[in-house]
């Protein structure tokens, strides 16, 4: 902590009610008064279904199979650019599936491109936009799937990367898929 130089700053660190030194916190800042965090019974069972230590699976992008393939690394998951491009083609999917209206579309109410009842020229030309880019991406990963016939990667692309679901033996699969997504993405 810096040295107070006037003597105002010197009020100023001393001013307030003294903060009582817990061994943890609530979210907003309040001394817990359990003798357990919240999360500890959530962080052991996904320590215990993932195979981490505890530690590891406080970390959030343990919270989904792509994130603990991400954390595994490049030479047993995923590597940084490989987890992006999958995070990246959820998102344009995601706008897809608004773009069509789709009930099945996570909604953030915050954003500005969320489907309404409204239909101006904007949101026209974003729905065209997010529809070609979602066409755009679809094609890259069937010409990967043409060049590379023994393993599926539309299987991939559903089940591990839409669905999230922790299935092995689609790893290989999953990261050809997302090398193809990364080099779409990067032009």
């Amino acid at each position: 902590m810096m040295k107070a130089r006037t003597q105002a700053q010197k009020r100023a660190v001393k001013r307030g009610r003294p903060r009582k030194e817990v061994s943890f916190r609530e979210p907003n800042g309040r001394a817990s008064r359990s003798e357990d965090p919240i999360d500890k019974l959530a962080i052991a069972m996904r320590a215990k279904m993932l195979g981490v230590s505890e530690e590891r699976a406080k970390d959030p992008r343990s919270g989904s199979f792509l994130g603990y393939l991400a954390m595994l690394g490049r030479s047993d998951g995923l590597s940084a650019t490989q987890h992006e491009a999958a995070l990246r083609f959820k998102e344009l999917r995601n706008e897809y599936l608004k773009a069509i209206k789709a009930p099945n579309a996570v909604v953030d109410n915050q954003s500005s491109s969320r489907p309404s009842d409204v239909v101006s020229d904007d949101y026209i030309r974003w729905c065209a936009n997010a529809t070609a880019r979602y066409a755009a991406a679809r094609k890259v990963i069937q010409e990967a799937q043409d060049a590379t016939r023994s393993e599926n990667l539309w299987a991939a692309l559903d089940l591990v990367v839409v669905q999230e679901q922790p299935i092995f033996n689609l790893i290989g699969a999953t990261r050809t898929l997302c090398n193809a997504l990364a080099l779409h993405f990067k032009r």
